[in-house]
């Protein structure tokens, strides 16, 4: 967790173990970028971290689709709002409730573009920033929510797997960190955030996620791939032969760089 104060118009940023060299370059990041000044879910206003039009409307019909609700958009200040709430058509209850709690827990979560980033995949949540600004009395707890677009465009996987894995629902399993939900530990746990995310699958009848841990298969010496496994939903009361003749396993791959050896 970091911590940055804002005070009469210097900015004064420290890591807890406090590194000279960090507390420079973070007091100029936060210089270049614009913070809100009130809690919710924002597009970030960084020069280099602006989400393109395109990406803002994929991200925007993304999420219409997840939470039912056709006048949910980004407004011009880059604030995330429902719109008239009564007009939902079908949608995840579950997507709209992460989706609330986010925007009013009291945090600003930031949306960043980080297309074709070698460190993102995906999608990324920041180890969180404590914001102080003395200038106006207000304090945040601030967590950036880092998303590469390319990484969806580029993924090898069905329609339906491509509408359960998009942008909509990775920046949902990020938000889910910043209220404190938890990823997977173990190779047969699915994790505190995704066992939420599947609810909202199943609610959109689009394929569950079965594995948080992908499988991996070396192809070069610098790349491998990741399999991650996805599942209809199966009616519950049906028998369990009957149950697995109708469950369809299906699989996302994408390829990422394999870590050289010294």
């Amino acid at each position: 967790m970091k911590k940055v104060v804002l005070d009469a118009g210097r900015g004064v940023s420290a890591w807890a173990v406090g590194i000279a060299g960090v507390m420079i370059l973070l007091t100029s990041a936060i210089a270049a970028e614009p913070l809100p000044k009130s809690s919710g879910i924002w597009l970030s206003r960084h020069p280099q971290r602006k989400l393109s039009d395109r990406n803002i409307e994929q991200l925007t019909q993304n999420l219409r689709a997840l939470t039912g609700l056709p006048e949910l958009r980004f407004g011009m200040d880059g604030r995330l709002s429902f719109g008239e709430r009564s007009a939902a058509q079908g949608g995840s209850v579950v997507a709209q409730q992460i989706l609330s709690c986010a925007m009013g827990s009291g945090h600003i979560f930031l949306i960043e573009d980080h297309g074709s980033s070698p460190s993102v995949n995906f999608g990324q949540m920041d180890e969180g920033t404590n914001y102080e600004d003395t200038i106006i009395g207000c304090q945040f707890l601030i967590w950036r929510v880092r998303l590469d677009f390319d990484d969806f465009r580029e993924m090898e996987a069905p329609p339906e797997i491509r509408e359960s894995f998009n942008a909509g629902i990775t920046m949902l399993h990020e938000l889910l960190h910043g209220l404190g939900y938890r990823d997977a530990k173990q190779a047969e746990e699915i994790g505190e955030c995704e066992e939420l995310i599947n609810q909202a699958r199943a609610e959109l009848n689009l394929p569950v996620r079965e594995q948080y841990f992908g499988d991996s298969l070396v192809i070069t010496r610098r790349f491998s791939t990741i399999r991650l496994k996805f599942s209809n939903k199966v009616n519950p009361h049906e028998n369990s032969l009957t149950a697995r003749k109708r469950r369809k396993s299906q699989y996302l791959f994408f390829i990422l760089p394999t870590a050289e050896k010294p």
